[in-house]
């Protein structure tokens, strides 16, 4: 009887602590906005981008294998950023002295800060980007934020704690503002809660007219569109392999090995996806 007694005791137990360590691995509860932003600092502070992915509202199935397929990007961008901090640390500390100098002089300091910079609100148009705009400082400015992107590709998560707000649109939707302004105004980032689950997740503007038409409907797309990501995929993974194995030694030569590397498969891609939705189009106006 008290052999029975004890087993019993050690079942509850061991029943009680699963669960318990299966709720801190879901993390934190996403019933509110800030709940998800919450979500997403934690698997990033746990090494876990991959988890963002599972974060991104999805319509259908097929794409939350999309955006799970994108999930494992993100992981490995993560990733990348770890081997870039361990591989070029100087280089890596100059970026973090450079990017504090900036911030205390009320500059862009990252690349969503950046790009959060490129419209005007209220005007509706986006202003020239850094890099094409002839001010050499304003260059400078957007390529140290595309390294600070490689070496720390998650470092604006950790600054969205203070930084990064959410402001009610519906009862189901909120905005996204940096600084308490509209990120990339007039289009917007706004995060929307799934009536099924009642959790919270960041949407992604799939409804606008041009985003709309290029976003994938059909088997055929969706095969395709994954194809995309795993085209930046393999560039990530090969950077990192590229970096460990002494072919790439400095960030410059990352950044430069990037472009190289994704222009050509990304382009061909696209190019393909181009064609058969074009084709499909066609196909479905025909007469029967």
């Amino acid at each position: 009887m008290l052999h029975h007694a004890i087993r019993h005791l050690a079942w509850t137990a061991a029943t009680v602590i699963a669960a318990a360590l299966a709720g801190c691995d879901r993390g934190p509860d996403r019933s509110t906005p800030e709940g998800t932003l919450a979500a997403a600092r934690w698997a990033v502070e746990r090494g876990e981008a991959n988890r963002i992915g599972d974060y991104i509202f999805a319509e259908n199935e097929d794409t939350r294998r999309l955006f799970r397929r994108l999930g494992v990007f993100l992981g490995n961008v993560q990733r990348l950023g770890e081997t870039i901090r361990a591989k070029f640390p100087a280089e890596v500390e100059t970026l973090r002295v450079a990017a504090e100098k900036a911030a205390a002089e009320g500059k862009s300091t990252s690349l969503v800060s950046q790009l959060a910079s490129q419209m005007r609100p209220g005007r509706g148009r986006r202003n020239s980007p850094p890099a094409m705009a002839g001010d050499d400082s304003a260059r400078q400015a957007f390529d140290n934020a595309l390294k600070n992107l490689f070496a720390d590709p998650y470092g604006w998560v950790r600054e969205s704690e203070k930084r990064l707000t959410t402001t009610f649109l519906t009862d189901t939707s909120v905005a996204l503002m940096w600084d308490e302004k509209p990120i990339l105004p007039p289009i917007g980032m706004v995060m929307r809660r799934d009536e099924k689950d009642g959790r919270w997740y960041f949407a992604l503007p799939t409804n606008l007219p041009g985003v709309s038409n290029f976003m994938p409907k059909t088997k055929e797309q969706f095969e395709i569109f994954g194809g995309l990501i795993k085209v930046f995929d393999q560039v990530v993974v090969d950077l990192r392999n590229d970096i460990d194995e002494g072919r790439l030694t400095t960030l410059d030569e990352v950044s430069r090995a990037a472009g190289e590397k994704t222009f050509l498969p990304a382009a061909l891609t696209v190019f393909a996806y181009a064609r058969l939705t074009d084709s499909q189009k066609k196909e479905a106006s025909a007469p029967k």
